[in-house]
């Protein structure tokens, strides 16, 4: 990013919601397509049930490696669905997290991964290692310098 930003982080206690989701394994390159596809096929397939997401579409990351890492992501939904194919039922993550708020392009998110980590450091509080992210915003709608991406990072018990 061409400016400086600032980032307000604050510790969360997560409660996990009910969740329509597709767990796979993929790299950097290929996640806005594997993103594209999965969410809508969940919003089909709930459709096709009468039923809608009950919030914001969500990716949860287990590991942040570029080539290959695995990932969660899906809508939450207010009852527990049993999907179809590769989508299971599933559970929003929970637990205490680190949290900012980050308004941005996606490939420009890592200071506030920096900063989230920093301040976890910094208030002696060790990281589980899982990203949780939810988005805000529709990028089909919104410029990319608009976005806005909640971000937590699971703490260790």
């Amino acid at each position: 990013m061409d400016f400086e930003c600032t980032f307000q982080s604050e510790l969360r206690e997560l409660d996990p919601v009910p969740a329509l989701t597709i767990r796979t394994r993929t790299s950097v390159s290929a996640l806005q397509d594997l993103f594209n596809e999965g969410y809508s096929s969940i919003a089909r397939f709930l459709a096709s049930k009468g039923l809608e997401p009950s919030g914001n579409p969500f990716a949860v990351y287990f590991n942040m490696g570029l080539e290959d890492f695995e990932v969660e992501f899906g809508f939450p939904v207010g009852e527990a669905v049993e999907g179809e194919g590769v989508m299971t039922r599933s559970a929003t993550p929970s637990g205490r997290a680190v949290t900012t708020l980050y308004i941005g392009p996606y490939e420009d998110v890592e200071p506030a991964y920096t900063a989230l980590m920093k301040w976890a450091e910094d208030n002696g509080l060790r990281l589980e290692g899982t990203a949780y992210e939810i988005y805000l915003s529709d990028p089909a709608v919104t410029p990319p310098e608009q976005l806005k991406t909640r971000i937590h990072l699971l703490l260790a018990e």
